[in-house]
């Protein structure tokens, strides 16, 4: 009988091993398996801050891109208001057509639209040469701004077209 008993309790001890063994195998597998999905969630949290940063910035680039389309469709109405103006005799009309006139420039200036300055030195990032004159005293210099350009920041909406003298 005591030998039976001795023999239960080193099964016991045995049992009671194996399950701290059991239990401390899980505790490393539990473990594990929070890491890594803490990790996983890391990774998702970064995804996403730079999603956001990704979409607000694609949403400020295409309301840009928009007003940037709408004012160039604006700019051809402009170009015939000032052909209007001077074609026209009667003063009267003329100043009518420069007050519509006026008040395209104001509703472009709202988007913080400027016109290119045309005086001075030709620079082919804002100008557009069609034709040259020979004028020695002017040689590399706008000569005549056939159509006024415009630029919004520093975004040239439409290069200005000049005649550049030789």
């Amino acid at each position: 009988m005591a030998d039976e008993t001795k023999e239960i309790k080193d099964e016991e001890v045995v049992v009671e091993k194996a399950d701290k063994k059991a239990k401390k195998a899980t505790k490393n597998a539990d473990k594990e398996k929070y890491d890594t999905l803490y990790n996983q969630f890391i990774r998702l949290q970064a995804d996403f801050e730079n999603y956001k940063k990704r979409n607000a910035q694609l949403s400020s680039q295409m309301y840009n891109d928009g007003i940037n389309d709408a004012i160039s469709a604006i700019l051809p109405t402009i170009d015939s208001l000032d052909m209007a103006i001077n074609a026209q005799k009667d003063e009267e009309h003329k100043k009518g057509i420069e007050l519509v006139k006026k008040a395209f420039i104001d509703a472009i200036k709202k988007f913080d639209v400027e016109e290119i300055e045309a005086q001075g030195d030709f620079n082919p990032n804002l100008h557009e040469a069609v034709m040259s004159k020979d004028d020695p005293d002017n040689a590399g210099k706008i000569v005549q701004v056939l159509r006024a350009g415009y630029k919004r920041g520093d975004k040239v909406l439409r290069h200005t077209m000049c005649v550049v003298g030789q």
